[in-house]
Order: structure tokens, then C-alpha cells, then sequence
């Protein structure tokens, strides 16, 4: 399949639009993912806020920064972001060395309605693997982050593009929900819940990507 960039035509979301509010642990290739469904429908709108550098990019430290843009309070009265019940907020995360952390931060999610975490082990580029590859990876250091950048490379001739290749996201959805594992209530090396994200924009432009 010969790919294009993204060729959609922008359209601003309307005023009743569904907001994802996408918090990244990463600071570079999470946000140009997801810019590349910004404006594909009116009926849904992307706020995706990363980690800047000085910041506190662990789960925990994510979360704190979720409800310091979101959550009223006394001691914080005017948050950034005004959402609404429809509206839902996601961590994309990696595994990494965070360990305790994650599950602190699925305990944390739990208290709010339409709160959900997606989390890759070891690293987003789990996700990314799928959008071309139907089964699961197999190579050396396949558990270690920094490893997996080469490994997509070396499977995706150039490399993974966020210009074109997230038009196939339906098939990273298949091909990682086909493939992921849990054990023990622990996701697997080489699994991402990233799908169960993707599966709930994708409905709403599925016809848009397929025109």
C-alpha cells in the first residue's frame, strides 16, 4: 500500500464536540501521533498535553498536572480546562521503570468518571509496531525502551511516519488487541492498551478515514 500524508480536510470541532484530553508521558512522538486526528471531525476534538522538560513526567506527577488543569477547587479556582460529562481523560504511559507508580495512578483514575489510562510495555512504540505488523515481536532486549526505537525502524522501511502511517489505525487496533497479554493483571512485554484508546475515537471518524 502506497501511503500519502494526511490529505483530510481540517474541520474545527463545534462548540458540543467530545474532548480527549490526551496527558503524554513522552514529550515528541506521542504528541505528533495523536496531532494527526486533530480537526478530522466536528464531532471531536483532541487536547493533548505533554510533559515539558523540567516537568514531572512519571504517572503520579501526570495525574497532578490532570487536576491542576481540570479539577475546581478553593485552591484552584480557574483550572485550564472546563470538561464536561461526555468528555474523557487518558494517560498514555510506559511501563518503564515505573512500576508502583502505575498502579498508584490506576487507583488515582479510578475516583473519576471517565478517567483511563493506556500503557505500553515497555514503551509507546509497541503501538506503533502494530499499525504494520500483524504478529507479535520477537528480539533481543525486546524488553527495554530504548531498544524498541531500532526495532521499528528496522520493520518499518524510513521509519514510523506521523504524517501517514496513523492512517492505519484501525489495523494497530486489531493487530494489538489480537496480541496483548496480561499476567497476573500486569500487561506483557510487547502489549499496549493503546487500542483501547484508539477504539474510542476511531468510531467516530472511521468514515472520514476511510474517504
Amino acid at each position: 500500500m502506497i501511503l500519502k500524508n494526511r490529505s483530510f480536510e481540517r474541520v474545527p470541532a463545534n462548540r458540543d464536540a467530545k474532548v480527549f484530553y490526551i496527558f503524554c508521558e513522552g514529550k515528541r512522538t506521542e504528541p505528533k501521533y495523536f496531532k494527526y486526528f486533530e480537526e478530522i471531525d466536528s464531532r471531536i476534538k483532541f487536547e493533548i498535553i505533554r510533559a515539558e522538560q523540567h516537568e514531572n513526567n512519571s504517572p503520579t506527577g501526570l495525574y497532578d498536572k490532570a487536576c491542576l488543569f481540570i479539577i475546581k477547587s478553593q485552591a484552584n479556582p480557574n483550572p485550564k480546562y472546563e470538561i464536561s460529562n461526555i468528555d474523557e481523560v487518558w494517560f498514555v504511559i510506559d511501563t518503564d521503570e515505573w512500576k508502583d507508580k502505575i498502579e498508584t495512578l490506576r487507583g488515582k483514575c479510578s475516583s473519576h468518571e471517565n478517567w483511563f489510562i493506556a500503557q505500553s510495555n515497555p514503551c509507546f512504540e509497541v503501538w506503533l509496531y502494530y499499525h504494520l505488523k500483524s504478529h507479535a515481536p520477537k528480539f533481543e532486549g525486546i524488553e527495554i525502551s530504548s531498544k524498541w526505537k531500532g526495532f521499528v525502524n528496522e520493520q518499518i522501511p524510513g521509519g514510523f511516519n506521523p504524517l501517514k502511517h496513523p492512517i492505519l489505525i484501525k489495523d494497530a487496533i486489531d493487530n494489538s488487541k489480537a496480541n496483548y497479554i496480561e499476567v497476573e493483571g500486569r500487561i506483557y512485554i510487547g502489549s499496549t492498551e493503546i487500542f483501547k484508546l484508539a477504539e474510542k475515537f476511531y468510531s467516530l471518524i472511521e468514515r472520514k478515514m476511510g474517504s
